[in-house]
């Protein structure tokens, strides 16, 4: 065989050209069925499944973790010295320059004192979770926090 078409084949490595053998003698043991990409074969119940997604073991606790906390009171802001004592540039740059500004970011002082480490929507409330217009968003979000 050409190191051309070694290349192309994929053989022209180690790996790869185990990997052909063992898509060789399956396919000459008579297999008719279908190969995944290392060249083992793969049971039909297999094929029209999806791989699982980065984030489907942390989204049902994280749901959960939202439901929970959304069913309790909001959690009273604690006292932000840091805000008071403020000087008016780093009060503009931390958005606490404005009366919706200053609650958002106690909103979000609240949250993180009591204990609620999920996820917050920009205006840093917890978002529905069973709403299917933040399901994507949330299990990216489930997806990254996997990766800690």
């Amino acid at each position: 065989m050409s190191p051309a078409l070694a290349r192309v084949l994929g053989t022209d490595t180690p790996e790869g050209a185990e990997r052909f053998e063992k898509l060789r003698a399956l396919r000459e043991g008579g297999y008719e069925g279908w190969i995944d990409q290392d060249g083992n074969a793969v049971s039909d119940a297999e094929v029209g499944k999806p791989p699982p997604r980065s984030g489907d073991k942390a989204l049902p606790g994280m749901l959960e973790q939202m439901r929970e906390w959304r069913s309790r009171p909001a959690p009273e802001p604690p006292r932000c010295p840091e805000m008071e004592s403020a000087s008016p540039q780093y009060a503009r740059a931390m958005g606490w320059d404005t009366p919706e500004g200053r609650e958002k970011y106690q909103r979000l002082a609240a949250y993180r004192s009591a204990g609620y480490d999920g996820p917050l929507d920009s205006d840093n409330r917890i978002p529905d979770p069973d709403d299917p217009r933040e399901r994507e968003t949330l299990h990216a979000l489930a997806a990254l926090s996997e990766t800690h």
